[in-house]
C-alpha cells in the first residue's frame, strides 16, 4: 500500500504575510464608506441643489392649486348669484356680478 502523504512546508513569514495582507483588505473595506472632504463638500452641493429644486416646485406647485381653487371659487360664486338672482325673479350680469331687475 502506497501512502502518499504531502508535505506543505509552513513558514512563519508566510503566514504574518497573509495576516498583514487580511488586516489591510479588511482595513480597506472599513474605510471604504468614508467620504473626503472634496467629496462632501460635493455631495452637500447636491444636497443644496436638490433641496432648492424641491423648494422651488413645490412654490409652483402651490401657486397653481391656489390659481385652480381661485377660479373655482370665483366660478361657485357666479353659480351662486345666478341661482339667488334667479330666485329672486331678477337677471345676473356677469360682467358687474350683481342682479337687476
Amino acid at each position: 500500500m502506497n501512502n502518499f502523504t504531502t508535505k506543505v512546508p509552513f513558514s512563519g513569514r508566510m503566514a504574518l504575510l497573509a495576516i498583514i495582507l487580511s488586516a489591510f483588505a479588511f482595513v480597506g473595506q472599513a474605510n471604504a464608506n468614508e467620504f473626503s472632504p472634496k467629496e462632501k463638500a460635493a455631495i452637500a452641493k447636491h444636497h443644496q441643489i436638490i433641496e432648492e429644486q424641491l423648494a422651488e416646485n413645490d412654490h409652483a406647485l402651490e401657486s397653481t392649486l391656489q390659481s385652480e381653487f381661485d377660479a373655482q371659487v370665483e366660478d361657485s360664486e357666479q353659480e351662486f348669484m345666478q341661482l339667488a338672482c334667479t330666485a329672486h325673479g331678477m337677471d345676473f350680469d356677469d360682467t358687474t356680478g350683481v342682479c337687476f331687475e
